[in-house]
């Protein structure tokens, strides 16, 4: 069973899901459903949609329940903006700042090794690049036993805890185009050496 500070995480991720795909009057719709549901329904019906397995069909660990497996295995739908052989990098659908981006091990557990944290650290020195915040942080959070790395631009003073918003796919996919553009090369200045003394006059032999 999921407990509710999942069940409150996985709504927000599939509310934010249908307001990006679904029409208004669809939309309405599907998220008073998603609300009403207890753990119990909720659980049910991430298991008809093939979100998770059920108890009979998890195996020892805990993969068969997790929506982070279920990101980087693309068996859900996510704005992905880089990746190397051991993690994926997406844009969060919930994020607490514009640029909030969540690197994704590829092997269900820790966030462990160079590979994942180099991935982050090229995420963020790119976010600094493209959107020029205060600071960009780096932090750890764990769900479904599967740790996630978190890269946070700070505007103002965001941070983990901070209020989320939902974020439209149209939107992140701006982001995305926006990180992925080639900043332009700055052009060396040329000046232009005056003769060291050309202010004094002529001479007249």
């Amino acid at each position: 069973m999921i407990s509710e500070n999942e069940a409150e995480e996985i709504k927000e991720k599939l509310i934010s899901h249908i307001e990006s795909t679904f029409s208004p009057e669809q939309a309405d719709s599907a998220i008073n459903q998603i609300n009403s549901m207890n753990l119990e329904q909720l659980e049910n019906f991430l298991v008809k949609n093939n979100l998770v397995k059920n108890s009979e069909e998890e195996s020892e660990d805990e993969t068969g329940n997790c929506i982070f497996c279920a990101i980087a295995s693309e068996k859900i739908n996510s704005v992905k903006i880089d990746e190397n052989e051991n993690a994926v990098a997406v844009l969060d659908i919930n994020p607490v700042s514009r640029g909030h981006v969540l690197v994704i091990p590829k092997t269900h557990g820790n966030a462990e090794g160079r590979e994942i944290m180099s991935l982050a650290k090229k995420i963020s020195k790119k976010l600094k690049e493209k959107f020029s915040p205060r600071n960009v942080e780096i932090v750890k959070s764990k769900m479904f036993g599967h740790e996630v790395i978190n890269v946070i631009p700070v505007y103002e003073n965001e941070n983990l805890r901070s209020k989320r918003k939902s974020a439209r796919t149209d939107e992140l996919e701006e982001i995305k185009e926006e990180l992925e553009k080639e900043i332009p090369k700055k052009e060396p200045k040329i000046i232009e050496r005056m003769d060291e003394f050309s202010w004094l006059p002529k001479r007249i032999p």
